[in-house]
């Protein structure tokens, strides 16, 4: 028996705001370790020469040892669920307390800037979501060389992970597929394939984020176009979906059965059915759309030992496989992906990933942007 529309409401904002709550202490203790744990299991820990995650090294004991007198100030664009587990995962594997500070990449940049312009930089560490953020901070000098990493040589290897030498990296990438209310939906009949959601029978009854609302929504409009077909906005368009601005009301809505499917970013909306709304998510057999997030060390935290653990421990297999588990893509190609509790995401380097690249936002964005406006009639 299906649950009632107020039923479905109230199990998915109870289950979302007890997640929530859990997630707002700091460091590996409480719920925010737990639900990290439950995500992943920790990996095997051997801090007796130096830090050992999975048979990796991560820090000698020089670096370690600094590294635990001290703490991190972490600054990152991320959701605030994923920032909170992560910030939790580390501590829990390396005994280093984190200080957090997330809010969106654009006010994020406003404030390391005016803090780097007046010589006050507080942020050891920043991950960005927009790559022209990321190169502004290169050219304000906030960024610095960092080439410590143990798996630094096997990063260089790749494309697009290691950026002016060293001044930022790729840390993992952000997906975007969709989902549907599985107690709206029947399973049997949830579409499969992006082109299942053209089906008539959806009219009226999805959610889109506008394209011009941030970097991963324009990605998946020029995956759209790229991948699916030049006639694929026309088609969504025709199915006259409700238009959000931001990700986490388009999911409210989802959860709440105002509307029934979604296209959506995997993370975020993988953490709310962590959280208890009745969502599944769909990884399309044509592929998803990818785009990056990208972390750098700063001026102010170049000499801070713990910061440096930091940016090892992300690009380590532990800390790359947490990434996954949260329902990132990691940046390593030379380990697998792990799944997403039931779903499995391809790898980078798989040709089902369609990222999209900075070049792409820096020449297409803005005729992206116009042009997707005009086929869904959205004036902002």
């Amino acid at each position: 028996m299906k649950r009632t529309r107020l039923s479905v409401l109230a199990a998915a904002l109870t289950a979302c705001a007890l997640l929530l709550a859990g997630c707002g202490g700091g460091g590996g203790s409480g719920a925010a370790g737990s639900v990290a744990e439950e995500m992943l299991p920790m990996p095997s820990v051997d801090d007796s020469d130096g830090l050992v995650l999975d048979g990796e090294q991560v820090a000698d004991p020089a670096l370690l040892e600094a590294a635990r007198a001290g703490s991190l100030a972490w600054f990152t664009g991320s959701g605030a669920e994923s920032a909170e587990l992560t910030a939790a995962r580390f501590t829990a594997e390396t005994g280093v307390p984190v200080e957090m500070t997330r809010m969106p990449s654009g006010k994020l940049n406003e404030r390391v800037l005016s803090e780097a312009g007046a010589g006050r930089l507080s942020a050891d560490v920043v991950l960005v979501t927009d790559p022209e953020i990321a190169e502004g901070m290169v050219d304000q000098n906030v960024f610095v060389p960092y080439t410590g990493m143990p798996v630094h040589d096997q990063l260089a290897g790749q494309d697009d992970v290691v950026w002016h030498d060293g001044a930022y990296y790729t840390s993992y990438y952000s997906a975007y597929a969709f989902a549907y209310n599985d107690q709206a939906v029947d399973p049997a009949d949830a579409p499969a394939s992006w082109n299942d959601l053209l089906d008539p029978a959806w009219k009226g009854r999805m959610g889109v984020v506008n394209a011009g609302a941030g970097g991963t929504v324009q990605g998946l409009a020029a995956f759209q176009e790229e991948v699916l077909g030049p006639d694929y906005w026309s088609g969504l368009a025709a199915q006259e979906p409700r238009i959000f601005d931001t990700t986490s009301v388009q999911l409210e809505a989802l959860a709440r059965g105002e509307i029934e499917i979604v296209t959506s970013g995997f993370n975020s909306t993988y953490g709310a059915e962590q959280a208890g709304a009745p969502i599944t998510l769909v990884v399309p057999e044509e592929g998803v759309s990818g785009t990056f997030n990208m972390q750098g060390l700063t001026t102010a935290g170049e000499d801070n030992p713990a910061a440096q653990l930091f940016m090892n421990w992300t690009w380590s297999k532990s800390g790359q496989e947490f990434a996954a588990a949260q329902g990132f893509v990691g940046a390593r190609t030379d380990i697998e992906q792990v799944p997403s509790g039931p779903y499995q995401l391809p790898k980078a380097d798989d040709e089902t990933f369609v990222v999209y690249t900075p070049e792409q936002a820096a020449q297409q964005g803005a005729d992206i942007v116009a042009r997707w406006n005009q086929a869904f009639g959205f004036s902002g």
